[in-house]
């Protein structure tokens, strides 16, 4: 036997990892990840600066503060929240606590891709339900794919793939089904507060105590370099979850950039308005090219623009002109779909500007 195979587990083994880093991002525009492109105001981004103590470098992390107005801000108790280095590893926590090898989650496809590493991780059976023709959920199917070693059922409100999400009524069909059934419904809002919406999810916690949320400061708030995530949660299950916690959850300078977004509410509002205004402008540009556009619930929105005709080759002619992009779906319902995050008005001009060249220099050289 080969020493690595006596000393890491299987599972651990068979785990294939894209590396995901690349030096350079930020000499580009980046639309490839659904980060926060609006700068911040710079006025309070000033008082942020000046508020770093050295004590928030050289101390560990007193978290209780943030805890408490972190919970005031949202409606719940401190016991139900569970704060973590981004929502990425607020998840992980539950399957740690959770997932025993050969149990099974279910998860809508195309979903976040941490849900299915994790799985792996932990030994778990992937199922798997593809979204249907108009992109929405099937959450009967997905009903239908729970057996007795199900533990985690997952809905993703919106989607970050295709910007879709349940209604409310789909919801609360899964949250009573599942809880009679002893399963988590896990609701992956990472992208909240990106819209109004009046309907609060982690209302139903209390009438049913296998819903988790997973929440996130990354997408909104724009503190994605910060890695900052939460849960809500039962207080019993939030509890148990919390015995699988780092010793401390996050740092003191997330903990203070938390505080800080909590107290200066027009962070958020001018995100959302800059958000609606370079959407509209990116709904008319497209329509005047002719390309096909979707709008989303999310920061992002998706154009067809398949990797074949007038737009082959798209990315790389894009990162050529300084602007990353992921590359445009696969998947059948999905393929020649691109999905785009939004930026300011001046960074939905540049996209366009390279668009209209990239699409073009096709025409002059008739790949039509």
């Amino acid at each position: 036997m080969r020493l690595y195979e006596k000393l890491v587990r299987p599972e651990i083994r068979n785990l294939v990892r894209i590396k995901n880093t690349f030096d350079d991002r930020f000499e580009y525009l980046r639309l490839e990840k659904n980060e926060r492109l609006q700068p911040f105001n710079v006025h309070l981004l000033e008082d942020f600066k000046k508020s770093i103590r050295s004590e928030h470098l050289s101390g560990y992390p007193e978290l209780e503060t943030v805890y408490e107005k972190l919970a005031r801000s949202i409606g719940v108790n401190r016991e139900q929240l569970l704060l973590a280095a981004g929502s990425d590893l607020a998840i992980r926590s539950i399957y740690e606590a959770c997932i025993e090898r050969n149990d099974s989650v279910v998860l809508p496809s195309p979903c976040y891709a941490m849900y299915e590493v994790y799985a792996n991780m932990f030994g778990a059976k992937i199922k798997l339900v593809a979204i249907n023709n108009e992109w929405c959920f099937n959450v009967d199917e997905m009903l239908s794919q729970v057996d007795n070693r199900t533990k985690i059922f997952v809905l993703e409100r919106p989607n970050g793939s295709v910007g879709t999400q349940p209604n409310e009524d789909e919801i609360k069909k899964c949250a009573s089904i599942l809880l009679g059934k002893k399963v988590i419904l896990l609701i992956d809002e990472a992208y909240s507060h990106i819209e109004s919406n009046n309907f609060q999810t982690c209302r139903l916690i209390d009438k049913y105590p296998n819903v988790i949320v997973a929440q996130s400061f990354s997408k909104a708030p724009g503190l994605a370099g910060l890695r900052i995530g939460y849960l809500i949660g039962d207080v019993e299950l939030i509890q148990y979850i919390s015995r699988v916690r780092p010793m401390h959850e996050i740092t003191s300078l997330s903990a203070l950039a938390i505080e800080w977004v909590l107290e200066n509410p027009q962070l958020l509002e001018e995100y959302r308005v800059g958000l609606q205004r370079s959407k509209a402008y990116l709904k008319n540009r497209f329509e005047e090219l002719g390309v096909e556009f979707r709008n989303t619930h999310a920061n992002f929105v998706l154009v067809y623009l398949p990797n074949e005709g007038r737009s082959q080759n798209i990315i790389e002619k894009l990162k050529k002109l300084g602007i990353l992009a992921k590359h445009p779906f696969e998947k059948s319902c999905l393929k020649g779909w691109m999905r785009l995050t939004v930026g300011t008005e001046n960074d939905s001009e540049r996209l366009i500007h390279a668009i209209e060249e990239c699409l073009g220099e096709a025409c002059s050289t008739g790949n039509l």
